[in-house]
Parts: C-alpha cells; sequence; structure tokens
C-alpha cells in the first residue's frame, strides 16, 4: 500500500479519536485528584467539592450532551441535571433521527460533546481572564467556572459506550474528508 494512503488512515485515526482520548486521559486525572483529595479530606467531603460544589460543571456536561445532540439532529426528550446514579450526576436523553450515517454522527458528537465544548469554554475563560482587567470578585467567579468546567468535562462510560456505535462510521468520514482534501499530519 501506498505510504501516502497509509498516512491518510493514520491522520483519520488521530482525527477521529483526539477528543475521546483526550476525555479518557482528563478523566484518569479527575479520579487522580479525587482520590488525593479523598485521602486527606474523606470521601463525603470530597464528593461534596467536586459534585456539588461545581455544580456548575455539571450544568455545563449535560448541555453539551443535549447542545451537540440538536446540532447534529437528533431530537432531546430528557435533561436531568442532577441525579446521582452510579458513576453519573445526571444524563440527556436523546433520539437519533435520520439514517444510519446521521444516527453515527449524532451517538459520536453527543458523547464527545463535554470534552469539545469543555475546552472550548475553559479556552475562552481562560483567555478572557488573561486578556481582561478584573476585579477580585470576576476573577474568583470565573476560576470557579472554569474549575468546575473542567472537572466535569470528561466522558462517563454510558457516553463511551455511545460513542463506540457511532464512532466506525464517523471514522469513514473523517476519512474521505481527509482524502479529499489531501490533510496529511506525516508530511
Amino acid at each position: 500500500m501506498n505510504d501516502i494512503y497509509v498516512n491518510y488512515l493514520l491522520t483519520a485515526l488521530i482525527l477521529t479519536f483526539v477528543i475521546p482520548v483526550a476525555g479518557f486521559v482528563i478523566e484518569q486525572i479527575v479520579k487522580l485528584l479525587y482520590s488525593v483529595t479523598a485521602s486527606f479530606f474523606g470521601n463525603e467531603f470530597t464528593y461534596f467539592i467536586f459534585n456539588r460544589l461545581t455544580f456548575i460543571g455539571v450544568f455545563h456536561h449535560e448541555l453539551s450532551h443535549a447542545l451537540l445532540a440538536t446540532l447534529t439532529g437528533a431530537k432531546v426528550t430528557k435533561i436531568v441535571f442532577f441525579h446521582p446514579d452510579g458513576d453519573r450526576l445526571g444524563y440527556v436523553q436523546y433520539v437519533t433521527r435520520g439514517n444510519v450515517i446521521m444516527a453515527a454522527i449524532q451517538q459520536t458528537m453527543a458523547s464527545i460533546a463535554p470534552v469539545f465544548c469543555g475546552a472550548l469554554t475553559s479556552a475562552g475563560i481562560y483567555y478572557y481572564m488573561s486578556g481582561t482587567t478584573l476585579v477580585m470578585w470576576q476573577m474568583v467567579l470565573l476560576w470557579y467556572v472554569f474549575i468546575s468546567v473542567i472537572l466535569h468535562m470528561t466522558m462517563s462510560s454510558q457516553d463511551f459506550k455511545v460513542m463506540w456505535r457511532g464512532i466506525p462510521i464517523v471514522y469513514l468520514i473523517v476519512l474521505i474528508i481527509v482524502y479529499i482534501m489531501k490533510f496529511n499530519l506525516f508530511k
């Protein structure tokens, strides 16, 4: 097989999986922070800090799912912002619409939404804070939102399950785009 085609395959693979891998890595970092904090302060206090005190991150997480599901054509039927159950704090239910390709896109994008939207939001907050003169209460508020969003820009086990249903088709779509545009990370 021609090296250029192998490079297209690898480029598409990297582009398709960079956000889910980032979500996994962020989740592992948050779990590590949680366990270190729990070893010092106990599970109950740590749960309060990571999940109750940072409730804005939970809202952002669930709204991200709903936003990308809606933007890709799915119909959101239910949003629950805070209902602890297993490894999830809230959830979004939606119904995919359209053909198999559209359903795959909807499933994948809705699943990776907290990582994608969390990265955009936290970058926006950071750049706003670094380029603007703020009074103390504004800085504290923005740091609080920034940390809350980052702590919740992870993918739950359910998010990964749903993503795996759609990502093979999304990979093929990305591969076609990479091939048509002759985009290659390995030039």
